[in-house]
């Protein structure tokens, strides 16, 4: 692995630290996923639809984005894991987890609230990932909140957090993007939502296609029928980014 030398090293810590709105965390265009350009993708996606084989639609949204990204993300992704390794916003003394499984160019990113996940949810989300089809190759596992901690997250460390997520995104551009469980969706969505009334949609951030479904753990909790919506959902994924 390429070591950092120790002033470029301090540059990207500076850029952790940085509060003053000129990060490279924040695209020139002012804002983190273009919010205000979803309902239009939106619209867009629905009626071409009707024209367009979603396959071909997919591939044409893929490249579109690809291009659009390219111009306003100046990070690579190893830049922005060292940043976030090394961030100290909030005063967790815990250490940021970063993404897992495929880290550079995913079909699926799925995102969680935190890596704060019992064994048992995440036994469920490796089953019903793999008999959904899915191999690790295909997936990237993040996080809403990077640093363990227990108990619920306060409202400023999830600010603090988001923009990570947010570069993230654009940086990884995946196909699809798949929140699990509401804290997830309201933050991407930037309003708060109840998972139970989008699950298993197919909705719009930004330029990118969203699929929202339960968390692991609200599935197991919840019983026969949660667990079916959950494997459901995965299933749909898999359909949607291979159709």
């Amino acid at each position: 692995m390429q070591e950092f030398d120790e002033a470029y090293l301090d540059s990207l810590i500076k850029e952790a630290l940085d509060d003053k709105g000129n990060s490279q965390m924040h695209p020139s265009s002012g804002m983190h996923l273009g919010f205000a350009e979803s309902d239009l993708m939106s619209l867009v996606y629905d009626k071409l639809t009707n024209h367009f084989p979603e396959s071909s639609l997919n591939s044409f949204f893929q490249e579109f984005r690809s291009d659009l990204i390219s111009r306003k993300v100046p990070l690579s992704i190893k830049d922005l894991h060292t940043v976030t390794r090394n961030c100290k916003k909030c005063s967790l003394s815990s250490t940021a987890e970063l993404p897992k499984w495929n880290v550079t160019d995913p079909d699926v990113l799925i995102i969680l609230e935190s890596p704060n996940i019992q064994s048992d949810a995440v036994d469920l989300l490796v089953s019903k990932v793999k008999s959904s089809g899915f191999t690790s190759s295909q997936l990237c596992l993040t996080y809403v909140n990077r640093c363990p901690k227990p108990g619920k997250y306060e409202n400023n460390e999830i600010i603090n957090c988001s923009p990570y997520l947010h570069t993230e995104i654009q940086i990884l551009n995946p196909k699809v993007i798949v929140p699990m469980g509401s804290l997830v969706a309201s933050v991407l969505l930037n309003t708060d939502i109840k998972i139970k009334d989008f699950r298993g949609n197919l909705m719009w951030l930004g330029y990118w296609p969203i699929i929202p479904t339960y968390s692991p753990a609200y599935a197991l909790r919840s019983g026969a029928s949660a667990l079916q919506n959950f494997e459901d959902d995965l299933s749909y994924v898999h359909k949607f980014i291979n159709t």
